[in-house]
C-alpha cells in the first residue's frame, strides 16, 4: 500500500522536545493561575479584613465629636471655653450658603455626584505629583476627610487611603449629602486648635459663622487645605492667604457661585482677619472657680468634651475693666511699699546703693554689708503686695467680678474666697448694727475718752488712730472718723455676745471670740463673706447668698441646673436703712470721703478698714445695686509700711473697680422704708430734737421706736444745767416723754 510523503510526515510522532515544552507550559499557567487565585482569595480576605475594622453601624449613626464647654458671662459674652478640641457645634442652616461653596468649589467640586470616592480625580491627583515630583494635589473628597477627621489617624499609608476610601462609601450610603456637610463643617480643622466653622468664625472674625461674608467664607475656605500655613492671623502667612483665597473665588466663579466681577474684586482686597480677644487669661480666678465645681460635679471628660453650656454671673466688661486697671494700682502701691522700707535702709542711705538695684540684688548685698548692718534682713526682704477684690448684684447675691491675687500664674490662691484675714475698722458697721437694734441712734452721745481693760494677757489701753481723744461725740461722728474708743465702748455697752450673733446670722463664719477688741476688727474673715454681710444693708435687711453659675446647660440643650435663689431677711429694713445712712456719711464726710473726688460720685455708702501695723488695708462699700469690697496686702502678714491705709491703699482700687461695674446702671438711691423710720431737725448742742431757738441744727433720721426727746438748752425746754453724760448710749428710757 502506497502512503503519500505528506501524510506520513503529519503523523510523524511528537519528539522529545516538543513534549518538554508542552509541559512548562502547562506547569507555568498552573502557577499563574495559582498566583491569580491566590491573589484573589489574599484580596478577597485583604478586603474582608478591611471591612471588619471599618466604622459599625452604631459608630456611624452616633457621630460625637469632642464638643468644647463655654463659660458664657451676664451678658452673653464669652468668658472662657474648656476643651481639647476647641469646637462649638452649628446646623448647616446657620452656615452660609457663601462658605458652603467656597468649600464643595475647592475641595471637592463634584460632591453632589460621586459616591464617596472620586476615581477619576484621584487618578488625576496621582499624575500630578509624580509630574511634579511632589505633593501638590490631594484626591480625598469631602466624604474621605470627613472619614479621615472621625475614625481614621492622619497619618498616610495604603492601609489607610483603602480604609478611608471604604469608610467613606459607608458614609455616603447612611447619611445624606446635606447631612455629610453638616458633619465635615463641624469637623474640619482650621488651625490654632480650632474645629468645626462656627469655632473658626469667631477665633479669625470675632463673629458667628452665620454672619461671615463672601470674603470671610473665602479665607475660611482656603485654611482647609494647609491650616497653618494659611491662618490669616499670622502676618507671615498674608501672601499665601491672598494666593488662596484667589484660588478659592476662581474656583467659585468655574462653578458659577459668584461672577467674574465679584471675584476679581474680592482677589484685590485686604485679606479679612479680625481674631477674637484672647480669652486664655480672662478672668482666671473666677475661671478656675467654676473649673473645679464643674469638674468636681460633672466629671473632666464632660468638662472638656462634652460640650455644656455654662451660664454665670459675672460681668465680663467690667470685670476686664478692673483686671486691666489693677496692674498699674497694684505696681504703684509696690513702689510706695518699696521706698517706705528702702527709706530705712543703711546700704541705701550709707552706700548710694539705687533703690531698684538693691532689691534685685539683696541677698548677696546683704551678705557684703552684714557686718555694718542693723537692721533685720527680715524687714528689706522683698515683699509682695497683693490683693482681693469681689462685687455682688446686692438683690440676687450673683458674683459680677472676682480677682483672687495680682497674677494667677505667679499665684492660684484666690484671696477673695480663701484667705483669712483681720478686718479692723471694717469690722465697726456690726457693732453699731447691733447698736441700732439695741436703743442707739446715730445722735447717740458716746464718750471719746481713754480706756483701760482687762484681758488675759494683762491690761490693754486702746487708742484712736490718731491718738488723740474728741469727747462726747455722735455716733455717726465716731463711725465717719473710725473711732476705736467708742466702737469698743458701744461693743460693751451692747454685749460683745450680741454682736458676734449679729455677725453670724449676716454670713460670717470664721470664729468670732466674744473680747472686747472684737469692736476693732481683731478676728478674722473671708473677703467674700464681708462683702456678703454688707450687702445685706441695701437689701433692705435681705440677705442673698452669693452665687456663680445661673444655669448650665448639656449640648443637647437640657437644663443640667440652675440656680435656686437663697435668700434670708436677716435685718428689719428700717435698721437697714439707718445703716445705709450712717455708712453714706462715711463716704462724705468720713473715712471714705476721697471717694467722689476720685470720679466715683454715685449714692454709695462703705467702711474702711486697717489692721494693726498696716497689714491688711480694706475698702467696703455698696450702691443700692451692687457691694464690692477691696483688700490690700501680702501673704505674709507684713506691714504694708506707715500710712497705708484702707483709705490710701484700697480706695483707689474700689473706685476704679464701681465705675466700671456701674457704666451702665442708671443711678439709684438708697429709699427709706414707708414707715418705722422718720428724719427729725436735731440740736447741733444738745443732740435731741431742735426747737425754734436751737442755734445749730442738723438732720437726723431714727427709727421711730428710738427717738429723741425735745432739746432742753434751748427755748422753752431750756435747763439751768445739761448733763450730757444721761444722753451717753441708750436713750429708750426717753421715749415715754416724746411728744
Amino acid at each position: 500500500m502506497d502512503v503519500k510523503p505528506d501524510l506520513q510526515k503529519n503523523q510523524r510522532p511528537p519528539s522529545v522536545f516538543h513534549i518538554e515544552i508542552n509541559k512548562k507550559l502547562i506547569i507555568v499557567l498552573f502557577v499563574i493561575a495559582t498566583v491569580i487565585s491566590g491573589a484573589t482569595c489574599g484580596g478577597i480576605w485583604f478586603l474582608y479584613r478591611m471591612y471588619k475594622t471599618l466604622p459599625t453601624l452604631d459608630q456611624l449613626e452616633n457621630i460625637e465629636p469632642p464638643l468644647s464647654s463655654k463659660v458664657i458671662g451676664k451678658n452673653g459674652i464669652l468668658v472662657y471655653e474648656f476643651s481639647i478640641e476647641r469646637r462649638s457645634w452649628v446646623p448647616l442652616k446657620q452656615i452660609p450658603q457663601n462658605l458652603v461653596n467656597a468649600v464643595i468649589a475647592i475641595e471637592d467640586r463634584k460632591f453632589f455626584d460621586h459616591w464617596g470616592v472620586d476615581v477619576k480625580r484621584i487618578l488625576g491627583a496621582v499624575v500630578i505629583n509624580l509630574v511634579r515630583g511632589h505633593y501638590a494635589q490631594g484626591g480625598s473628597t469631602l466624604t474621605q476627610q470627613l472619614a479621615r477627621n472621625v475614625y481614621l489617624s492622619s497619618r498616610t499609608s495604603m492601609i489607610r487611603k483603602i480604609r478611608e476610601a471604604m469608610t467613606a462609601v459607608q458614609i455616603e450610603t447612611y447619611y445624606t449629602k446635606k447631612e455629610i456637610l453638616e458633619l465635615y463643617l463641624n469637623q474640619v480643622y482650621f488651625g490654632a486648635g480650632v474645629y468645626g466653622v462656627e469655632s473658626a468664625a469667631h477665633y479669625y472674625f470675632n463673629k458667628p459663622v452665620s454672619k461671615l461674608d463672601l470674603n470671610e467664607c473665602s479665607v475660611l475656605a482656603g485654611i482647609i487645605q494647609l491650616p497653618e500655613r494659611y491662618r490669616p492671623d499670622k502676618k507671615d502667612n498674608n501672601r499665601r492667604i491672598t494666593i488662596r483665597r484667589s484660588k478659592v473665588l476662581q474656583a467659585m466663579e468655574k462653578m458659577n457661585f459668584i461672577d467674574k466681577k465679584n471675584a476679581e474684586t474680592l482677589s484685590n482686597s485686604p485679606v479679612p482677619c479680625n481674631p477674637e480677644n484672647d480669652i486664655s487669661k480672662r478672668s482666671p480666678y473666677f475661671v478656675e472657680y467654676i473649673r473645679q465645681y464643674c469638674e468636681q460635679k460633672y466629671g473632666d471628660d464632660m468638662l472638656y468634651n462634652g460640650g455644656l453650656t455654662i451660664y454665670t454671673t459675672i460681668d465680663v466688661d467690667a470685670q476686664d475693666s478692673i483686671e486691666h486697671g489693677l496692674k498699674g494700682q497694684l505696681a504703684e502701691l509696690q513702689t510706695r511699699m518699696n521706698s517706705y522700707f528702702l527709706d530705712k535702709s543703711l546700704f541705701h542711705k550709707r552706700h548710694k546703693i539705687p533703690r531698684d538695684f538693691f532689691m534685685s540684688h539683696f541677698d548677696s548685698l546683704y551678705d557684703a554689708y552684714k557686718p555694718e548692718c542693723d537692721l533685720l534682713p527680715d524687714s528689706l526682704k522683698r515683699r509682695i503686695v497683693q490683693t482681693a477684690i469681689a462685687a455682688i448684684d446686692v438683690k440676687t447675691g450673683g458674683i459680677l467680678a472676682m480677682v483672687g491675687g495680682r497674677d494667677f500664674m505667679e499665684s492660684k490662691f484666690n484671696r477673695a474666697i480663701q484667705a483669712v484675714r483681720q478686718p479692723g475698722s471694717a469690722f465697726k458697721p456690726f457693732v453699731y448694727t447691733a447698736a441700732i437694734d439695741h436703743g442707739f441712734t446715730p445722735a447717740s452721745i458716746i464718750m471719746d475718752q481713754p480706756i483701760t481693760l482687762m484681758t488675759p494677757q494683762g491690761e490693754w489701753h486702746p487708742e484712736n488712730y490718731e491718738g488723740t481723744f474728741n469727747g462726747p461725740v455722735t455716733l455717726r461722728f465716731a463711725l465717719n472718723h473710725s473711732l476705736n474708743m467708742v466702737a469698743i465702748q458701744t461693743l460693751l455697752q451692747v454685749g460683745a455676745d450680741t454682736v458676734v450673733d449679729y455677725a453670724r446670722k449676716m454670713g460670717l463664719k470664721q470664729h468670732l471670740e466674744a473680747v472686747p477688741s472684737l469692736a476693732i476688727g481683731s478676728c478674722e474673715v473671708i473677703p467674700m463673706e464681708l462683702l456678703s454681710a454688707y450687702s445685706i444693708f441695701p437689701n433692705k435687711g435681705v440677705r442673698a447668698e452669693p452665687y456663680f453659675i445661673n444655669r448650665i446647660v448639656d449640648k443637647n440643650g437640657r437644663i443640667l441646673e440652675t440656680h435656686e435663689h437663697s435668700e434670708t431677711q436677716v435685718l428689719s429694713p428700717q435698721t437697714s436703712f439707718i445703716m445705709c445712712d450712717l455708712l453714706s456719711s462715711v463716704v462724705r464726710n468720713g473715712t471714705g470721703a476721697a471717694i467722689p473726688g476720685l470720679g466715683f460720685s454715685r449714692p454709695s455708702a462703705g467702711k474702711t478698714g486697717t489692721s494693726n501695723d498696716y497689714s491688711d488695708a480694706w475698702f467696703v462699700g455698696f450702691t443700692p445695686q451692687i457691694a464690692c469690697c477691696v483688700w490690700v496686702g501680702m501673704d505674709e502678714r507684713r506691714s504694708l509700711g506707715y500710712g497705708l491705709t484702707g483709705a490710701q491703699a484700697a480706695i483707689p482700687i474700689y473706685v476704679k473697680a464701681m465705675i466700671a461695674l456701674h457704666k451702665k446702671l442708671p443711678v439709684e438711691y438708697f429709699q427709706k422704708p414707708d414707715s418705722g423710720v422718720v428724719s427729725l431737725r436735731i440740736c447741733g448742742e444738745s443732740h435731741l430734737i431742735a426747737n425754734s431757738s436751737c442755734p445749730n441744727v442738723y438732720n437726723e433720721v431714727f427709727l421711730t421706736k428710738t427717738l429723741p426727746v425735745p432739746c432742753d438748752l434751748h427755748g422753752a425746754g431750756k435747763t439751768k444745767k445739761t448733763n450730757l453724760m444721761k444722753l451717753f448710749g441708750p436713750q429708750e428710757k426717753q421715749q415715754n416723754n416724746t411728744p
